[in-house]
């Protein structure tokens, strides 16, 4: 008896890399989408690789998968998770040396196409083929980074017919986001880019990818569901609040060798230089996985009694630190092919309701902020901005006038139950349609 035959719920298979205990900002949207898609009727089989992929874990978001749906866990030969393994014990779980990683990520984007994930592309593959066979799928499901995923996908969708949605939480790193070292690699790209746009539909997060995929492949069926903050995270933390006369600033999130904490800790350098009177009045604390170049830049501006690195924390007590700090500090990367992107990081911040600050390049995530009303914006490439916006909030706070001064309001339409609901909407219409041409 076939699985379509035992249960009446229409039926998804999801490829997804990144998925608990593996934690990092990459977990939360596709997690979410399990979840909530679980909770509206779909009977859910996620692929996903055992835990050791990512170098970041938390077993505390294994509560979060529904107990009715199917985990398979497979081997990998990832380069990620071999580079996990040579670095286990050197620099702690949430610090890594930005000169050695940097290494190697250049040998990896030379000799691993698509990316250091494709290690987990045949076994994978395998187990989703074995899944397939052995019982009924009506639509299937990948998300990237890492693009090697959709390849994955790709494989099952022609193989088995099935009607596939590709989800980019991030364009195709290697041809947006890095250069590919040769004309061969970029060629490589994006030949597997336009063979995942072929799917039954595109997913991206922001207007900025939409518009590319849209100009590159007019053929492809784009839609725009964009990242979001988990409601249930938030359940009880209404009632907490900032407290105290130390305007505590807080970055609860990764910084990699894009995303720096340097043209931050120099625009507060240069406020601490402009207001004596804030030193002891100010404390910022990062937390979470980390290179090792932000600590040094610590030392080079002597902010050592004002800025604390912590080792990554369960995502539960982020919510809660977010819950009760001043000021939330988003940071982006500060070249330009970065710029379209908006970080998952800013729906999360939004969901907690507090001030934000946000060093970022002009683009998608400015506006939201500026939009919404929901803190100060200064560009990441201008020291002077980022110190006068800290002295802005800096003496709303003095005054008492923080929270007052910007919106800090529910936003429904930012919330992951709206965004489940859209993608549930797409996958029956697709099966739909798949349905009544069979």
């Amino acid at each position: 008896m076939t699985i379509r035959e035992e249960n009446t719920m229409p039926s998804l298979l999801m490829i997804i890399n990144f998925f608990p205990p593996s934690a990092g900002g990459g977990v939360y949207r596709p997690l979410s989408f399990v979840r909530d898609l679980s909770n509206r009727g779909w009977d859910i089989t996620v692929v996903t690789p055992q835990a050791g992929e990512f170098w970041i874990t938390d077993e505390a978001l294994l509560k979060k998968i529904p107990e009715k749906v199917r985990v398979a866990r497979t081997m990998s030969l990832s380069g990620q998770r071999v580079m996990n393994a040579l670095r286990s014990g050197r620099s702690g779980p949430s610090r890594r040396s930005s000169s050695g990683f940097g290494l190697v990520r250049a040998l990896s984007d030379f000799f691993l196409i698509p990316d250091s994930y494709v290690g987990w592309l045949p076994f994978a593959r395998n187990a989703a083929f074995k899944l397939v066979k052995q019982g009924h799928f009506d639509a299937l499901y990948s998300t990237s980074p890492p693009d090697s995923s959709h390849l994955i996908a790709n494989s099952v969708a022609k193989r088995f017919h099935l009607p596939w949605v590709a989800d980019f939480r991030d364009p195709w790193i290697n041809l947006y986001l890095k250069k590919p070292p040769t004309p061969i690699h970029a060629c490589l790209h994006r030949h597997f880019e336009r063979t995942v746009t072929k799917a039954d539909a595109i997913l991206v997060t922001t207007d900025w990818h939409e518009e590319i995929l849209e100009r590159l492949y007019p053929g492809a069926r784009v839609v725009k569901i964009t990242n979001g903050y988990d409601e249930d995270d938030f359940v009880g933390t209404e009632q907490m609040s900032p407290s105290g006369d130390v305007l505590t600033i807080l970055h609860c999130g990764m910084l990699t060798l894009g995303r720096s904490s340097r043209p931050f800790l120099e625009g507060l350098a240069a406020f601490l230089s402009d207001t004596p009177d804030a030193l002891g009045r100010i404390k910022v604390s990062f937390v979470g996985a980390r290179e090792s170049d932000n600590e040094y830049w610590v030392e080079r501006f002597s902010l050592e009694d004002v800025v604390s690195f912590e080792d990554n924390v369960p995502h539960e007590e982020c919510i809660r630190r977010e819950a009760v700090s001043h000021v939330l500090l988003l940071i982006k990367h500060d070249t330009p092919n970065y710029n379209g992107l908006v970080p998952g990081k800013l729906y999360e911040y939004i969901g907690a309701r507090r001030p934000i600050l946000a060093v970022v390049p002009e683009g998608e995530a400015a506006r939201i902020v500026l939009n919404t009303g929901r803190g100060e914006v200064a560009d990441i490439s201008k020291t002077r901005q980022i110190a006068e916006k800290l002295g802005v909030m800096f003496k709303l706070f003095m005054d008492g006038r923080l929270d007052a001064s910007y919106n800090l309001s529910k936003i429904d339409d930012f919330s992951r139950r709206v965004q489940s609901a859209k993608l549930d909407e797409l996958l029956k219409a697709m099966v739909g349609d798949n349905e009544s041409k069979a």
